[in-house]
């Protein structure tokens, strides 16, 4: 995706082209958006952003396990965001035996990331978590891409 296309989702995602009165931004999707952005530019096999997203509100110290369909043959890539900038979150990605499945992750204040390379098919957890903020509950939001 490349030049006016992700300039259009930018802006759509970070609610500057509003294609209803009544949208809202979420702070949370808008950072993990930004952690998002340079994996859906490389130049040698870009990430696609998917329309599917979760969110929700999260107590500090609390978790939540999201179910999801992986496929062998894909790669993936989940990005965590939390509406406060001081929230310190995780995301991990377990496979169905209930073992840690990430290939590569990050953790960076209110946001953070995880690699999947699915060894096969199938339902995969993924745990996005808020490891302590100063004030709770803390919005987060969940998005992901694939290759």
């Amino acid at each position: 995706m490349k030049g006016s296309k992700l300039t259009y989702l930018l802006l759509a995602v970070f609610g500057l082209v509003v294609p209803s009165t009544n949208a809202n931004v979420h702070d949370g999707k808008s950072f993990a958006i930004e952690k998002a952005v340079p994996f859906l530019e490389l130049d040698d096999a870009p990430f696609t952003l998917r329309e599917n997203w979760w969110k929700g509100d999260l107590e500090s110290g609390k978790n939540k396990i999201i179910k999801h369909q992986l496929f062998v043959r894909n790669e993936y890539w989940f990005w965590l965001g939390a509406s406060l900038s001081d929230a310190e979150v995780s995301v991990h990605v377990y496979d169905g035996e209930g073992k840690l499945a990430d290939a590569e992750m990050f953790q960076d204040k209110n946001t953070g990331g995880v690699r999947v390379v699915p060894k096969k098919s199938g339902v995969y957890y993924i745990r996005v978590a808020i490891e302590k903020s100063t004030q709770t509950p803390v919005e987060w939001a969940l998005i992901y891409a694939y290759r």
